[in-house]
């Protein structure tokens, strides 16, 4: 086997001894690069940070959008169900009280009849005759007048 010395070989670096201000110079630089580098993770952090809570934020308002609609959706259905509700109420108490007032009137009615108290009809018929009388008086008047006279 023959080696290629050229493509094989590998080089080795000896670490050279440092100086002191060299070591300082490398040891800010590197702490330099890891501060900078940390700010801008942290810069990253804190963009991403108000974009989520910019996201949140438009999540939540369309949220609240939508639950006002569905509210009002189901406020508006109800009350039409109380309005339904109350006319239909409003009907029965009508109907109630007007078969109330006709039961009423029947027995007052009878009542009356019973003791013999004329209705409204009787007095309208005697009316009717008194006028008859009246007018009939009247004429047997004028007739004896006119008699008298002749």
């Amino acid at each position: 086997m023959t080696r290629r010395s050229s493509t094989l070989r590998t080089r080795k670096t000896v670490a050279r001894p440092a100086t002191p201000a060299k070591a300082i110079r490398t040891f800010r630089s590197t702490t330099r690069k890891a501060v900078e580098a940390g700010v801008q993770v942290a810069e990253g952090v804190r963009r991403s940070a108000f974009g989520a809570f910019d996201a949140l934020v438009k999540q939540g308002a369309a949220l609240e959008a939508k639950s006002r609609r569905v509210a009002l959706a189901r406020a508006t259905g109800a009350r039409d169900i109380a309005c339904a509700r109350a006319v239909e109420a409003k009907t029965k108490t009508v109907d109630a009280m007007t078969q109330l007032e006709r039961v009423f009137e029947q027995r007052v009615s009878k009542a009356i009849s019973r003791l013999g108290v004329p209705t409204t009809r009787d007095v309208r018929a005697l009316t009717r005759q008194v006028a008859q009388l009246q007018a009939s008086v009247e004429q047997l008047r004028r007739s004896r007048t006119r008699a008298r006279a002749a």
